[in-house]
Order: structure tokens, then C-alpha cells, then sequence
């Protein structure tokens, strides 16, 4: 198992991204099945009459990414009723995160695991973003072969939750993406999906569905997706994901915080979140497939998952192989197990699991340490071609 003094693993007991839903529902009255609320010290402060609850979660806007706001956005510190520490859900990504928000349980359980996921029976490894292979950008091909986007996910949906309870749900997101199959997956129970140009958009148009809502039950999700790309763009540390962070909290302030009604304030509670952090990727720290032919020889295909969370396919008899390769040859870099034993012990999240997790996870689970990755031949050519 991996050694909890290299790992943090998820506590999906009680203080991850994947309990705040049934929080939510716990502050609305509203039942629940999924996993636990979070810890009481992280929200029962903000219980009593809650009517309204708004979830605005900035993508990539980590713990350290957060602190570092603290001289440039002092009113967020002085106004929260509550700041907890919270864990992300292992793998710590965009696709498997944003599903546990919209779902309220684990990955293992909503069966969204990674970015990267083999879907057998068209024999490619599909991209969950883009929802088409892997290997070329052909958006949507996977829904045009058959999948369905709405029956993707293994369980019901928070919205779809709610709405059975008779709260309604109203998502915001950027145009882009408003309608993409993965916004399917997540949104199913929402009564509206909003697309939006702008984090200013964003907060303006929340802040005018607070005022005409005023005294309803709601639940409204914000979500921003810039400091994520700014990160990806150019790693956590750069001005550009800083000043990023600033104005996004200025807006927060400015456009809805500050500017509501007492009326559309009332009973109302916001949640300020992330999905993930992010951690630099030095060149020094990238694992090249290629230059372990022994490895790929055990392979049956190329890895599913994420570069920092990589699936690996065994052939045949040969797990215990790839398995014993990277603990030799790659342990500075990554620890490896055997997938049954990283499902066995909750490394996804605690039973029942969705039927398709076994499949989706390969044979052996692999994490990165520190600022490691694990690089195909094609992401490797791909990063020289852009040198």
C-alpha cells in the first residue's frame, strides 16, 4: 500500500471535495445517498434556516494557490465563517473530481477515474474531455459510436437528487463547454445550465438569479476554469496564475458578495472550493515510456488514466512483472500496486464500487511522486514539436 508519509491520501470519510454535496443537502434539509458530510467543525457554524446554497469552485484553486491570495484578498479571510483544509479524490483530476462534486461519492464509485479510460468495446482508450479516442482529436466520436453521455455515470446525480426533494439546481459554466457530453454526465437533475464568457459574467448573472429568487430554495453551482488553464499553461507558480486568482476573488466580491440585496442574502450560505491543486512538472522529472522497453514489452497497450496517475495494462501473466519493474527500476519516481489491491484499499474510495472501475483502472495503479510524470512516445513527440 502507499506509505502515507509520501501520499495524503483522500479522506472521503469526512473532509474531502466529494462529501461536500451531502453537506450541502444536510444544510438543506434535503435526503441524501452518497457519502457522509463533512466534519462538523467544517460547516456546522453556517446551520440553521438555510434556504439557498451557492458552490463556487475555481478549478486548480488549491491550498497554496489560496494562502498566496491572502495580502491581495483579505476580505475573504476576514468574511468566512468557516476555512477548512480539505483533500481532492484520488486520481486528484479534473474528471474524476468534478464528478464526485456533482455526484457525492468517490470515483470508484461514479466510475469516472481518469482522463484517459479504455473503453473495450470499441478498442480505443477514450478522452473524457474531449469524449473521443485518444490518439486524435475527434470531439464527441465516442457519443456518435453509442455512449451516452447521461448514463455514463453509475449513480445519480447530486441535481438529480435535489430535484427529487424539490430543490432546483442551476449550473454555470463557460459557454465552451456548457453543453459537452462530460457537462451531460455531471448535469443531469439541473433545471438550468447557463453558459457564461467571463468570471465577471459568471458572478453578475449568479447574483441576478439570487435577486429573483429571493426567499426560494436553490442550489447553485459557479464554476471557473481559467486557473486551471493558466497553471497547465504555464505551472502554479507564474504571475499570470496569481494575478488570475486576485481578480477572480476581487469579482467574487465585488459582483456578488458585496453587491446582494439583504433579501437575496438571506438564508443563503456560499461555499468557496476547488477540484484539485496543481504541482510544477519539471523537464528533469518526466518518465519517457520509451526509454523502458522492458516495461513496454509487459504492457498490453498504452497507459489509461493521467500522466500523474497512470493505468497500466498487463499482457497476460505479467503483472507481477510491471509491477516489480517499477518498484526497481522507477521507485524514485512512482510507486505502483497491483489495481485489485489499491481498489481493496479504498485508494479510489470505500465499496460498493461501479461495476466498470475493475475494468477501468487496468492491472497495476500507479502514482507519481513530487513533480514526476509518466510520458507516452506520443506525448513526448508532441512536447519536442512545440520546443
Amino acid at each position: 500500500m502507499i506509505n502515507s508519509d509520501d501520499f495524503l491520501p483522500a479522506a472521503y470519510a469526512d473532509g474531502s471535495i466529494a462529501n461536500i454535496p451531502a453537506t450541502i443537502a444536510t444544510l438543506l434539509d434535503t435526503p441524501f445517498e452518497g457519502l457522509p458530510p463533512l466534519r462538523p467543525p467544517a460547516w456546522q457554524p453556517l446551520n440553521g434556516d438555510v434556504q439557498r446554497v451557492v458552490l463556487v469552485l475555481v478549478d486548480a484553486l488549491g491550498w497554496d494557490l489560496l494562502q498566496g491570495a491572502r495580502s491581495r484578498a483579505g476580505w475573504l479571510w476576514q468574511q468566512a465563517l468557516v476555512q477548512e483544509r480539505l483533500t481532492s479524490v484520488f486520481p486528484s483530476t479534473t474528471v474524476a473530481a468534478l464528478s464526485s462534486v456533482w455526484t457525492g461519492v468517490a470515483p470508484a464509485r461514479h466510475g469516472l477515474v481518469g482522463l484517459r479510460l479504455l473503453f473495450p468495446e470499441y478498442a480505443v482508450l477514450g478522452q473524457m474531455l474531449s469524449m473521443g479516442p485518444n490518439f486524435i482529436s475527434a470531439p464527441d466520436a465516442l457519443v456518435r459510436a453509442g455512449t451516452e453521455p447521461a448514463d455514463f455515470l453509475e449513480v445519480a446525480g447530486f441535481a438529480e437528487q435535489l430535484a427529487w426533494a424539490g430543490v432546483p439546481t442551476y449550473a454555470y459554466k463557460s459557454c465552451s463547454f456548457v453543453d459537452s457530453a462530460l457537462s451531460q454526465m455531471h448535469g443531469r437533475g439541473v433545471r438550468e445550465s447557463v453558459g457564461i464568457v467571463t468570471a465577471a459574467d459568471m458572478f453578475l448573472r449568479v447574483r441576478q438569479r439570487l435577486e429573483e429568487t429571493a426567499g426560494e430554495r436553490l442550489y447553485i453551482s459557479a464554476y471557473w476554469h481559467a486557473v486551471d488553464t493558466l497553471t497547465h499553461m504555464y505551472g502554479p507558480d507564474h504571475p499570470a496564475v496569481a494575478a488570475e486568482v486576485s481578480a477572480v476573488l476581487q469579482l467574487l466580491q465585488e459582483e456578488l458578495v458585496s453587491a446582494l440585496s439583504p433579501a437575496a442574502r438571506a438564508n443563503t450560505v456560499l461555499f468557496l472550493t476547488a477540484d484539485h491543486g496543481q504541482v510544477n512538472t519539471p523537464e528533469e522529472q518526466e518518465i519517457y515510456l520509451d526509454d523502458h522497453p522492458a516495461l513496454q514489452e509487459m504492457l498490453l497497450m498504452r497507459p489509461a488514466g493521467e500522466p500523474r496517475t497512470p493505468y497500466l495494462y498487463a499482457r497476460q501473466g505479467r503483472q507481477a512483472g510491471v509491477v516489480a519493474y517499477i518498484q526497481e527500476h522507477l521507485g524514485q519516481a512512482m510507486v505502483a500496486m497491483a489495481a485489485e489491491e489499491a481498489l481493496a484499499a479504498g485508494l479510489l474510495g470505500p465499496e460498493p464500487h461501479a461495476p466498470q472501475t475493475a475494468l477501468r483502472v487496468g492491472d497495476v495503479v500507479a502514482t507519481m511522486r513530487e513533480g514526476h510524470v509518466l510520458l507516452t512516445p506520443e506525448e513526448r513527440a508532441h512536447q519536442r514539436a512545440q520546443q
